[in-house]
């Protein structure tokens, strides 16, 4: 297990100083000059020219990028042309919006996927198996920032029944102001008690949560159903059947266990899928998340956040891939061998 391990997080390494190098050396080629964002508008004789010096602009790209390598070791992600303040700290700011909401997303999608996914598997050709199957299609050809915009108009501006966007309420955050232990609102309202807050929370999450499972949900579905369906065909199911043995026995203990193993491995891809459909969904709701400062940061060519923000991302994803990979590992451990 232990060279297993090792093997995974050189793999991980890797991946990271590629993507760095990859998107370092695609932002110096957009066609745009930080430096005119640093200046403002209007720039007086030879600000351009030292704005440049200042960031380090004069050098050639291949010098930035291994002294951008050297501060990153020591964290520093450099700072933000857009804001003028140290991207780390920025991070750190928007880090629990996002990770908050890409997990109630994850929850929601296993909570709803599951179920729906093994009943779907239970009763083959059945109007709950078409209607299941129609489900999943719409999940995946449905554009994430139209079904938000959507829920948007029903929800809010038509029927008023949720916010329209935003993390909590302006009243709410006044009137209860929120004590920050862990930077997630709904978890330090609930442990402190603050319940109106934590009211206000959960209804702001609703929407830009139930928006970012949707893909997922379908997704979640599919795997769960063509895994549950592949696994009642097998020789020791049908074994069972003609031993007499009751059906949810059989089930529910014994092919619901082998046939949910490949979702474990579906939990890892969707957490990386919705980090990056956070990008839209907080940019639609006004979430103030990474997603959202990525967001701004590309439009404004401000490429110290887009870096960070892609680094953040890229290790979160490879993070939950690794835990993925070793839960898998745990769980059928033909993987450590590779089946030998």
């Amino acid at each position: 297990m232990g060279y297993y391990i090792l093997k995974r997080v050189a793999f991980m390494a890797i991946v990271l100083w590629v993507l760095t190098m990859v998107t370092f050396f695609l932002t110096t080629i957009a066609p745009s000059d930080p430096a005119g964002l640093w200046v403002g508008p209007r720039p007086k004789p030879g600000q351009l020219e030292k704005a440049r010096k200042e960031l380090g602009l004069d050098k050639p790209a291949h010098t930035r990028y291994v002294l951008y390598l050297k501060r990153l070791v020591h964290g520093d992600f450099g700072v933000s042309i857009r804001t003028r303040q140290p991207v780390a700290g920025e991070l750190k700011r928007y880090f629990p919006a996002t990770i908050e909401l890409v997990t109630v997303a994850i929850i929601l999608s296993l909570v709803a996927g599951i179920p729906l996914g093994i009943y779907t598997a239970f009763h083959r050709e059945s109007l709950a198996d078409h209607a299941g199957r129609i489900f999943s299609l719409s999940g995946v050809a449905v554009p994430i920032f139209w079904l938000g915009m959507m829920f948007q108009l029903a929800f809010s501006s038509g029927w008023q029944l949720l916010p329209l966007q935003g993390r909590i309420s302006s009243t709410a955050f006044l009137l209860y102001p929120i004590d920050t232990k862990t930077g997630f609102y709904l978890i330090d309202t609930l442990i402190t008690g603050n319940w109106p807050a934590f009211v206000d929370s959960v209804t702001h999450m609703v929407l830009p949560a139930v928006t970012l499972a949707f893909a997922s949900l379908a997704f979640v579905v599919r795997i769960t159903r063509s895994s549950m369906i592949e696994v009642m065909n097998q020789d020791y199911i049908r074994t069972a059947k003609a031993f007499g043995m009751k059906e949810k026995l059989i089930h529910y203990k014994y092919a619901l266990k082998n046939g949910l193993i490949p979702v474990v491995t579906v939990v890892g891809l969707s957490y990386a899928y919705e980090m990056g459909g956070s990008i839209l969904v907080e940019s639609i709701f006004d979430w103030p998340g990474m997603g959202r400062f990525l967001w701004l940061s590309i439009i404004n060519n401000d490429y110290p956040g887009i870096m960070g923000v892609t680094i953040v991302f890229a290790v979160i994803c490879c993070t939950i891939n690794l835990v993925v990979d070793l839960l898998y590992a745990f769980i059928d451990p033909r993987v450590k061998t590779g089946g030998k």
